[in-house]
Order: structure tokens, then sequence, then C-alpha cells
């Protein structure tokens, strides 16, 4: 199923719409640059988040701003500034790009050494940045509409004893690599397993499906998205009998439903997995019916904020 709203516009220049916020100043979206010697650039030390707004609503975004705090937190990486400063470069982003639906990204990265002298990542002063765009396409709206493709990659993901994936990062290494092979395998996308051999994440998203009358959603070495933790709260509000529980590759094989949750996607249906059909290979009754929930959530006003475009802010933002 395919949301009008997270259509990519067919007009170049609507597409390339969107502005930039480099460590204290909006720029355009096409000036923004982080300096090569930024450890956020050069070592992946960096710790970002994704927050959709559809319909001039942004959704979730204290919810996203507290899951920002906390990745910081659990990277070691002092704020650059405070919340209210966060709330205002996330509207001024939306603002300055035009946009009435897309994405805003915010990263903290490590920042410069202080001198070519220093290398220890304490004495360093964090940087932020920011983004607003257009959402990224995820397939067709045909693809969409009748279900992804996926496979479950030989790349496992890395335990989080090394990186923990609730912190939402750029190492993306393993995703990368699972993605490459995907393509290599004639599919869409792919899915990724721990190292006992256990679902965790796919690339940028995580995964419920439908286990013998039951929706699960891997509890280990994945990300807590915020489309994730929307879909167990609709699961709950509609009775629907749901988990957050370890599951093997083969529970996923045969289950009824497959379906992945994203900020930027929002819920889309897989239908083939490792080339075979999941369920009768159609979008899931039970998908369909907790999507058309989450669309309704994503610009109710309980759950989403109004953006004010009439309000751009001028003066320049820092952490001061």
């Amino acid at each position: 199923m395919v949301n009008p709203t997270e259509q990519r516009p067919t007009d170049d220049s609507e597409a390339e719409r969107g502005f930039g916020y480099v460590n204290g100043r909006f720029v355009p979206l096409h000036e923004a640059c982080i300096p090569l010697l930024d450890w956020g650039f050069n070592k992946s030390d960096v710790v970002y988040d994704g927050i959709p707004f559809a319909s001039g609503r942004i959704f979730r975004l204290q919810d996203h701003l507290d899951r920002f705090a906390e990745s910081m937190r659990k990277w070691r990486l002092p704020p650059p500034c405070e919340s209210q400063h966060l709330v205002r470069v996330c509207h001024d982003l939306i603002v300055r790009s035009g946009l009435r639906n897309g994405i805003v990204y915010l990263c903290t990265t490590r920042g410069l050494p202080p001198s070519p002298k220093i290398r220890d990542p304490a004495k360093f002063q964090s940087r932020l940045y920011g983004w607003s765009q257009e959402l990224p396409q995820l397939g067709t709206p045909d693809q969409l509409e009748s279900g992804l493709s996926m496979i479950i990659s030989h790349v496992p993901r890395i335990p989080a004893a090394s990186v923990d994936a609730t912190a939402k990062n750029f190492h993306w290494g393993d995703l990368i690599q699972a993605r490459l092979e995907a393509s290599d395998r004639g599919a869409q996308n792919a899915i990724l397993l721990t190292n006992d051999g256990f679902v965790a994440e796919g690339v940028g998203f995580n995964l419920f499906a439908v286990i013998d009358g039951q929706l699960k959603t891997p509890d280990r070495d994945c990300l807590h998205g915020i489309t994730r933790r929307t879909v167990l709260e609709i699961a709950s509000d509609l009775k629907i009998d749901a988990a957050v529980a370890d599951f093997p590759a083969a529970a996923l094989a045969n289950s009824q439903e497959v379906f992945i949750t994203s900020s930027a996607g929002g819920i889309f249906a897989v239908t083939t997995l490792e080339g075979r059909s999941v369920g009768n290979g159609k979008f899931g009754r039970l998908t369909r019916r907790i999507a058309d929930e989450y669309w309704i959530r994503r610009v109710s006003e309980r759950w989403s904020t109004p953006v004010d475009y009439a309000a751009l802010r001028t003066e320049t933002i820092t952490g001061d």
C-alpha cells in the first residue's frame, strides 16, 4: 500500500529541494558539507536520527529527539546544544526547504581534533549537522503496492557487544554489504541475522512477521525504531497479539506475513523472501490493517506537530 504523501515528486526542482545546517549555519542543501578531519566523516564517530514529516506535520518529534539524546549518551558524545535548539533547527530546516512531505536528519559528530597532536576523543568538541530533504524512494509505486522482495543475507549483523544498534549510527558496513548481496541476487533488499542465527533487522529498517498467528519483531541487535514502537502500540490498541521476541530464519521463512518499518518509508509488505512467496504472495490483511492506522497517526494531532511555515526565523542558531 502506497501512501500519497510519500510519493516522490515528478518535478526535478522539487526533488532537489532541501536545506542544510552545519554547526550553527543554515545553508542550501547542495552547499552543506563536513570537514574531512571531522571524526564523524573519517571514523564514522557519529550518531543521527531521521524525523519524518507529512502534510506539514512532524511525526513524534519529541520521541525522536529523546532517542537522539540517548544515542549521544550511549556513544559518549556531549550534546552540542540544548534540546530546544534541536526543535528549532528541525522546524527551520523544513520551513526553509518549503517541503510539506519529507524527512529531517540530525547528526552529532565527534568533531575535529583540537590539534594534530591530540587524538583523545574525550577532548574533542562535538558538532551538529542537519538537513531536510525529500523522502528517499524505496521502490516504484507498483512495487510498494505489490510488496517487496527480500533475501536473508549471509552477512551477520554487527553484535551489540561491538556496536550498539540501539544507538542510531552510521556504522553501516554490514548493512551495505548485505544490500549489495541483495542486488547481486536480484532482490530489492536484505534481512540480516544475529551471529547465532536469529533475525535482527534489515538495511535501515525493522522487521515484523506473523508467525503462527502472532505478530513478532526481533529483540536483539536491532534499532528500537520509532515506527517499530508505533506498530507495537497500534497492535496493542487493536487487540492484536504481538511480542518482541527472538525467532530464527526458519520461522521467518514459514511466516504468514512479513512487513518492514522505517521512518523514511513507513510500512511496506515483504511478499517474496529468498525467491519464495510469503503467505499468499500478496499484501497481508494484518499488514494492511496496521499500515492504514499508521498513516492516520502520521498526521494526527495527537502524534504529530504542525510546522509553522509563516514563522521563518532568520537568526543563526547555535548551542550558545
